[in-house]
């Protein structure tokens, strides 16, 4: 697995680092790479419909991986807020990171939802490891927009952790990690999904997700919505 050492944060960008689309990253653990080339025409085509149908200013924007991705009818939940989707399939919370200055920044977002980082943990991250990329995004947007309220949405238990004690405590420190620094960062919120997407006595509820076990159904995606709508 390839390892990719992280440098000093650098949260001042002209307009010509804003055409380039990199950001470069603070001074944490070894974790594993974005895959910049992976995403960069993902990236291109939102900037490319954002050109043809621009995305409204100052409003609601959700980013993150595939769950994020999928939520294909999320302003039907939120039908007083407009709501920009900028998730992508399988991303990385390191990789949102990398491009927030193409599909977070240029929104100037009122409310931004993050629903990512379990993607790192997959990769071989540290809830740890998570945490600190978290707090440099939140340096990244607090740079720019010291106004927005960032909300990072925790992690539920899916099929292949359920009853799994190693993955469920790696499940359990990730949502610590970020409920904690929720706490210390100013218009930081962090939404705990997880009792909600457990039955009684802490059973797995199937119809909460689709047959990978992984990701959302409309049921699962209902009861998000029930607990992102206070914060909107």
């Amino acid at each position: 697995m390839k390892i990719y050492k992280l440098p000093n944060l650098i949260v001042v960008l002209s307009l010509i680092l804003a055409g380039a689309g990199s950001f470069a990253y603070g001074d944490i653990e070894e974790q594993p790479a974005p895959r910049i080339e992976r995403w960069e025409q993902t990236i291109r085509d939102f900037e490319a419909l954002d050109k043809k149908t621009p995305a409204p200013k100052g409003e609601v924007l959700l980013i993150g991986g595939s769950n994020a991705r999928r939520w294909t009818d999320v302003d039907d939940h939120f039908p007083k807020h407009r709501i920009t989707n900028r998730g992508f399939g399988g991303a990385r919370l390191t990789e949102i990171l990398h491009f927030v200055d193409r599909i977070v920044l240029p929104y100037e977002p009122k409310i931004i939802l993050v629903n990512a980082g379990g993607n790192d943990l997959n990769a071989g991250s540290s809830p740890k490891q998570v945490r600190q990329t978290a707090k440099s995004l939140i340096e990244a947007i607090r740079d720019k927009l010291p106004d927005s309220r960032i909300y990072f949405i925790g992690l539920p238990y899916v099929g292949r952790s359920y009853g799994r004690p190693e993955a469920q405590g790696m499940i359990d420190s990730f949502n610590s990690q970020l409920a904690d620094l929720a706490e210390q960062e100013a218009k930081v919120g962090f939404i705990n999904i997880l009792p909600a997407f457990l039955g009684e006595e802490g059973a797995f509820q199937k119809d909460l997700f689709v047959e990978d076990g992984t990701h959302f159904s409309p049921k699962g995606y209902a009861i998000l919505a029930e607990l992102i709508g206070d914060r909107l």
